[in-house]
């Protein structure tokens, strides 16, 4: 409890502070994200696009041959149009506990992906760049200690977490036939995660310090997906859809360098802390399944799961008890999604495409005994171009989340969040034949 305790003291809790912790005051007020992607390599980025995340989706089953997506690799061997993707998200956290409350801000890009039908709908490639998690964090708190019988001397920390592991990953996608599609992508994982301390005195002749603690590595990383596709199950013009795919364990060899900065008399001094501390990272298996029922061409359904053995993640550089707070994270979504542009109306509103649905999250941590979860509710917009030779779009999503829990002195979070993605796809390289 004491651990856990000395956490949260460093997480809301800009208390009212003296003239001097005036420049650490600002500092608390910049952008962050989530208290709990303090743990760990950080907190699971959710990569489904906007489309995906405003059906409360992953998206491994949602077939679309005119579109890109990170989430199932068989999905690229259906491709009709050559695409190119990325976006941006907005989040805000509102965080309390049970005495103090704070709001935090981040903007930060998504991810980038390409796809190009090698064979149109046969065979399709795809390189992106994407997070896998991200550490942001940043938050100061106050504090004193005697250094005599007669004398308090006060202090300020600044504390900041950034950075995460992240993927370069290609792959290809094969359509066997009408029903069956595989898909493999190797990926080179690498992070790159800090965690720094300022620290501030109230009496001149304590200078400021500085920590700063960096963690990098690489490892490979392979990923397998598969989709089979049903007609006409229940009645004529329907069809369902199954998507699954594997992420393997990856274990990162990684060193962490700790460098000390201090600021004595005016002058910078900087030490190395120690030697680079050599050790291993491993992330947990993911698997994804799903489901998507396609009615009519105007309206589909959609139910999707993940489970990710977080139970078996592995640092060398645990910091205190965390690798305990460690366990399997399940996620379900379901959600629906509605096309009325394809009924060729010229209403106004038959232009878009119109999506909803709901999350929950147990996520991958305990604390104190209480799991982490989140539970999302979403609501999805595409704007899709109407030239016959593309399928270009501008896709948003908003997401309203609650994560976390007051009790035993936890923190709860609730959070707002703008997915916005612009996705270009065009028909490229088509000679069209001549009467």
């Amino acid at each position: 409890m004491k651990t856990i305790n000395g956490l949260i003291l460093l997480a809301l809790f800009l208390l009212p502070a003296k003239e001097l912790f005036a420049q650490v005051e600002g500092a608390s007020q910049s952008r962050s994200g989530s208290f709990y992607s303090l743990f760990g390599v950080g907190f699971p980025t959710d990569n489904s696009n906007p489309r995906e995340l405003g059906m409360g989706i992953l998206g491994v089953s949602l077939h679309s041959d005119d579109s890109n997506t990170l989430q199932n690799p068989a999905l690229w061997g259906t491709n009709v149009f050559t695409s190119a993707s990325s976006g941006f998200n907005l989040t805000q956290f509102r965080a309390s506990s049970e005495t103090n409350n704070s709001i935090n801000q981040l903007l930060e890009a998504g991810y980038l992906q390409f796809t190009f039908p090698v064979a149109r709908e046969k065979v399709g490639i795809s390189a992106s760049l994407y997070s896998v998690t991200r550490s942001n964090y940043r938050f100061v708190t106050l504090d004193s200690a005697a250094t005599s019988p007669t004398n308090m001397l006060e202090y300020a920390s600044d504390i900041r977490g950034s950075g995460g592991v992240n993927k370069l990953e290609f792959g290809l996608g094969w359509k066997i036939n009408e029903n069956i599609a595989f898909g493999y992508a190797p990926s080179l994982t690498f992070m790159s995660q800090n965690n720094s301390e300022d620290v501030f005195f109230s009496e001149s002749g304590y200078g400021t310090s500085n920590s700063d603690a960096k963690i990098t590595g690489t490892a490979m990383g392979h990923r397998f997906g598969t989709l089979l596709t049903f007609r006409e199950l229940f009645r004529s013009n329907d069809r369902l859809s199954f998507g699954a795919t594997a992420t393997l364990p990856v274990t990162i060899d990684a060193k962490e360098k700790t460098t000390v900065t201090k600021f004595v008399n005016g002058r910078e001094q900087e030490v190395l802390l120690r030697d680079p501390k050599q050790g291993e990272i491993t992330l947990p298996v993911e698997l994804n399944a799903g489901l998507t029922y396609y009615p009519t061409s105007l309206v589909n359904f959609s139910l999707e799961g993940l489970y990710e053995q977080w139970s078996n993640y592995e640092s060398a550089f645990d910091r205190g008890t965390e690798l305990s707070y460690m366990k399997d994270r399940v996620k379900a979504g379901l959600g629906v999604e509605y096309h009325p542009y394809r009924t060729n109306s010229t209403r106004f509103l038959s232009n878009f495409r119109y999506s909803g649905g709901v999350t929950f999250d147990s996520g991958h941590l305990n604390i104190e005994g209480q799991d982490i979860n989140t539970l999302w509710f979403s609501a999805g917009l595409g704007i899709i171009s109407p030239n016959p030779r593309t399928r270009s779009s501008v896709d948003i999503s908003i997401r309203y989340g609650l994560r976390g829990t007051t009790n035993n002195d936890l923190i709860r979070e609730n959070i707002w969040a703008l997915n916005l993605s612009i996705n270009l796809s065009e028909l490229m390289f088509f000679r069209q034949k001549l009467n």
